[in-house]
């Protein structure tokens, strides 16, 4: 399906009436053939068998009165028929009602969206045409058919008799003026401006216009004209919570202009796949729900894409899409050019593996894989080149030509080093490893071998990003019963630590700033204003009761993990801790 700036372009065109005597008929087309073919023009760009029988649809091309000046979508056969009725009622026409159509036509499984309104706006500018100055029904062939007979109550709309009745009021005019002055008016042995040729070029051009230019300006007469263009509709994004992290999808600062909004050119220097939400409205002394509706903003236009927090606690299992990794080449090559890192995640560190894990007995082919992409390529292999060069300089083959260092790395003659990229075969097995069982942490240290020049990061990054692999989401869920902290707090045992603490005045728990209050808010659901301290100002113990609280009121709303370590600031082991010190607990995965 060929796509220009991203819309579907119109398969065919076709302008419908209803005729008094043969009932509902096509007019026009575009192009030639489409709708019933036509012998009496010779056209090399007509269609040798139409592409649907109009009979079938004809009573839903041109409907019943209830569903006319409404936009009406229907299908037939592999195609998708766009309309917008229109129906007039006037004594002066025959059955006392002229109705009409103009569809447009597209591939049933295609995005019409960009198109409706653009289809609701010609059939109302027709039908203002038509009431005016019966513009259509003048214009079609045998037009004196659609009229009442011995009817002459349209005339009077015409422009050239409002000029006959001018011209004689301007007469007596000048008469009494003893035609000292000669008056005229636009209507007075004036040229006829209309522009406005026949129905059938109108469509057409319409119909070329929308397809190659995505807009069209189409002239009708001295006050009227069809202006059209098509935008890309988006879809109302998701609600963006205060753990979600943005990643960048285009390079946000070439893109930034002076005129934009303050808080969106403060927050877009934080915008790096690593800060959450919460985050980047601290770090860049900004009011949360401001930053939150720029962040909604960007995501409405496709500008960035929104993930979890990443953590080697994270867990991660692959879709049903896992195969798309192998079908779709274009999708390796892309992977092992975005994941590669001269150092890796870890360099240097004294990282083994789990006791009982093997990994070459996980990954027979993907080893021969690795092995052999560090040392040589064949010059007839359709496979591209594995290697990454830095600094570039050096091609290939002549790199290739020269030892390697004692890591596997070749190294060229200016000492420069050329990175092995990891074989696709090698990163499909990695995807494919990744289950709800074990972490991230669990992951890299049984297959550490095979991510020396792997960011670990983007690579669960473009797994997700590609729907190839989801977070298994992680719920801490308490085996008893526990308090229930909205009592402790209506006890005043939050209020009585304060007041051992003797510390009056101190700021939210999420930051000093009035926007994090929010986040506080989306958590506490309105109903309590908890502050929380930092414990160079509070005892030990004082804080570690007042986590605690807080730990039970999330918990008793069901917060993941993400969500709870974001309000409390803490990294998951943190939790973790105070999760045993409030009793036995499990983890649901799901």
């Amino acid at each position: 399906m060929d796509i220009s700036d991203g819309f579907v372009p119109i398969t065919a065109m076709f302008f419908s009436v209803f005729h008094p005597i043969q009932g509902s008929k096509v007019i026009h087309q575009v192009p030639n053939g489409a709708i019933f073919p036509d012998s009496t023009i010779v056209d090399s760009s007509a269609l040798e068998d139409p592409l649907f029988d109009f009979d079938v649809i004809k009573n839903y091309v041109i409907p019943k009165p209830s569903l006319c000046n409404k936009l009406v979508t229907f299908k037939i056969n592999n195609y998708r028929v766009l309309g917008f009725p229109v129906n007039i009622y006037g004594s002066h026409y025959a059955r006392n009602s002229f109705s009409f159509n103009c569809c447009f036509v597209f591939p049933y499984d295609s995005d019409t969206t960009p198109y409706e309104g653009n289809l609701k706006r010609i059939g109302r500018m027709l039908r203002a045409l038509e009431e005016q100055s019966q513009l259509i029904s003048k214009n079609l062939e045998n037009s004196e058919v659609y009229f009442a007979e011995n009817s002459n109550s349209h005339d009077h709309r015409l422009p050239q008799n409002n000029g006959v009745f001018n011209s004689k009021y301007l007469k007596i005019v000048q008469e009494w003026d003893g035609e000292s002055t000669p008056v005229t008016t636009s209507t007075m042995n004036a040229k006829n401006e209309q522009k406005f040729s026949s129905i059938k070029s109108l469509i057409e051009q319409i119909f070329q216009d929308l397809n190659s230019y995505s807009e069209c300006q189409i002239p009708i007469d001295s006050s009227n004209s069809v202006d059209l263009k098509l935008f890309l509709i988006y879809p109302p994004p998701p609600k963006v919570q205060f753990y979600d992290v943005p990643l960048a999808l285009v390079k946000l600062n070439s893109l930034v202009d002076t005129l934009w909004d303050p808080t969106m050119l403060k927050i877009i220097p934080f915008i790096n796949g690593i800060h959450s939400v919460a985050q980047i409205a601290e770090l860049s002394n900004s009011d949360y729900e401001l930053t939150r509706q720029c962040i909604r903003h960007l995501l409405h236009y496709k500008s960035i894409s929104l993930l979890d927090i990443f953590q080697f606690s994270n867990h991660y299992a692959v879709t049903s899409n896992i195969s798309q990794f192998l079908r779709d080449p274009n999708m390796a090559t892309d992977c092992q050019e975005f994941i590669i890192k001269p150092s890796g995640t870890f360099k240097d560190l004294p990282i083994r593996k789990a006791r009982g894990s093997e990994a070459s007995h996980d990954f027979p082919v993907a080893m021969s894989f690795y092995k052999n992409s560090s040392t040589s390529i064949s010059p007839g292999s359709p496979r591209k080149p594995l290697l990454h060069t830095l600094p570039s300089g050096q091609s290939t083959q002549s790199a290739l030509s020269h030892h390697s260092n004692n890591n596997g790395n070749v190294v060229g003659v200016s000492g420069e080093k050329i990175l092995p990229l990891p074989s696709k075969a090698i990163l499909f097995q990695l995807y494919r490893s990744l289950n709800q069982n074990i972490s991230v942490k669990q992951w890299v240290i049984e297959n550490y071998q095979f991510l020396e020049n792997i960011d670990i990061r983007k690579f669960i990054i473009f797994g997700v990003l590609k729907g190839i692999i989801y977070r298994v989401r992680s719920y801490p869920i308490m085996n008893k019963m526990i308090s229930d902290p909205d009592v402790e707090f209506k006890n005043g045992t939050l209020s009585k630590l304060l007041k051992e603490a003797d510390i009056p005045g101190m700021p939210n728990d999420l930051a000093l700033n009035e926007s994090n209050k929010l986040i506080n808010e989306e958590i506490d659901d309105g109903e309590h204003e908890d502050k929380f301290y930092s414990p160079d100002d509070l005892k030990k113990s004082k804080y570690a009761q007042l986590m605690e609280l807080k730990l039970k009121k999330l918990i008793s709303k069901n917060y993941g993990f993400d969500s709870i370590c974001t309000s409390m600031k803490m990294e998951r082991n943190e939790v973790i801790n105070y999760l045993d010190k409030l009793g036995d607990w499990e983890v649901i995965n799901c």
